[in-house]
């Protein structure tokens, strides 16, 4: 049996002498046989991408056997001679038939295990766990399934409809590009894909669904290491408000779609410093809270946001807030950023929180009638570079309000971005 995985050897004698130890994981595979000569003695090979002949280790020689974290995918195994520790990180479920078959080799239940001798074990460079994949033809797809051990995964221009749930699988990956393809739906579970940083999914069909559910983007294990998202080309009308969950996102491409406003909740991202979103030629304005991301760059170009200033004359700036006591509740929830989950609050008060839009001071806004669009003059304090149509100096901006006084102090002044 051979077992892909990743491998830290520790030489126990380094320590010993006050060595500085270099090691470090590599992408390697573990083979377990039987001598030639010997039935009854069982050994493991550890091949890497720098030792391609291989170490050769006795599974007599075994001293300990480490698998407190065995449902995490780690074990170590000690050996008495040679002074190695081998630290092994690997697929859950393939590590635990290779400990269940070294546990046979060791109690020696071995009558009906079939292990290859010395002489007939060897490793290719398709042993080596492949971490990247490029897929350009359907027929490049591989027949025993994508490896668990991928960290970039390109599948582009297949016209694919439907996504691939394999994908689910791989825990590892932190690069995805599925650009090119007339992807549709993708399943809630892919929001427990706990290592990606990276998602292309441009010029797919994300927009022609009707009812459009976005749970797959804003899980909580996605939600916290996504930091490039580029869904141009998708026919998108709207964003979900709970965008804003996107804590860690850097990077927003939004280019070539129909959207016709962008949720006020993205100032909310306070790491977010690139947003793009040309030829959104239904864009009507653009949130005032962008101004609290910290942007570095902004692509309007062959956008409009110049839709028509709301008229003042009919505002109240008088109004009286009588909050309710779940409006209360929830602002204090959303100032403090505490957690909060359908399993703790009813789904209802969830919806509520996700959906909150933000007021021009940054605080939350549970009522979304308190708005206006007000035409602005861009500076630099909105974003450090900003690209736009040269036609277009006044910005159709839409700003929400918390309070009186914050409507006040914008109808009263001539705010630049």
């Amino acid at each position: 049996m051979k077992l892909q995985c990743v491998i830290e050897v520790v030489n126990r004698n380094h320590s010993a002498l006050n060595i500085k130890p270099n090691a470090k994981y590599l992408r390697s595979t573990l083979a377990l046989g039987k001598e030639p000569k010997k039935e009854e003695e069982y050994f493991i090979l550890h091949f890497s991408s720098v030792n391609k002949t291989g170490t050769k280790y006795k599974v007599k020689c075994i001293k300990q056997v480490f698998v407190k974290c065995l449902n995490e995918g780690k074990v170590t195994l000690r050996f008495e001679e040679p002074p190695h520790d081998l630290c092994i990180k690997s697929e859950v479920i393939q590590l635990k038939s290779f400990m269940r078959l070294l546990k046979s080799c060791i109690t020696g239940d071995t009558k009906d295990l079939k292990l290859s001798n010395l002489s007939s074990i060897g490793v290719t460079s398709k042993d080596i766990a492949p971490t990247k994949l490029t897929i350009n033809n359907r027929s490049e797809f591989p027949a025993k399934g994508l490896p668990r051990t991928l960290k970039s995964l390109y599948i582009n221009g297949l016209k694919l409809c439907n996504f691939r749930r394999d994908i689910l699988l791989l825990n590892q990956l932190t690069v995805l590009d599925l650009s090119n393809n007339e992807i549709e739906k993708i399943p809630p579970e892919f929001s427990r894909l706990p290592s990606l940083c990276e998602l292309h999914l441009s010029n797919n069909s994300l927009g022609l669904n009707k009812n459009p559910n976005w749970q797959w983007l804003l899980g909580l294990q996605v939600s916290n290491k996504l930091k490039l998202l580029d869904l141009s080309g998708n026919k998108l009308k709207d964003l979900p408000k709970s965008i804003w969950k996107l804590q860690s996102l850097v990077t927003l491409k939004l280019n070539n779609n129909n959207l016709d406003y962008l949720p006020s909740s993205l100032g909310r991202i306070s790491t977010l410093r690139y947003l793009s979103i040309t030829e959104n030629n239904d864009l009507q304005s653009l949130p005032y809270t962008l101004k609290h991301c910290g942007l570095e760059h902004l692509d309007i170009s062959s956008s409009k946001c110049t839709c028509d200033e709301t008229d003042l004359k009919h505002i109240n700036t008088k109004w009286k807030s009588y909050d309710s006591l779940v409006h209360i509740a929830a602002k204090i929830v959303l100032k403090y950023k505490l957690f909060y989950a359908p399993n703790i609050i009813p789904k209802t008060l969830v919806d509520l929180l996700d959906n909150c839009d933000m007021c021009v001071c940054g605080k939350p806004v549970l009522n979304d009638k308190n708005n206006i669009i007000k035409k602005m003059e861009y500076n630099n304090t909105f974003s450090r570079r900003i690209t736009f149509n040269l036609l277009h100096y006044l910005l159709s901006i839409q700003c929400f309000f918390c309070s009186p006084k914050c409507l006040t102090s914008i109808i009263s002044s001539r705010i630049r971005l």
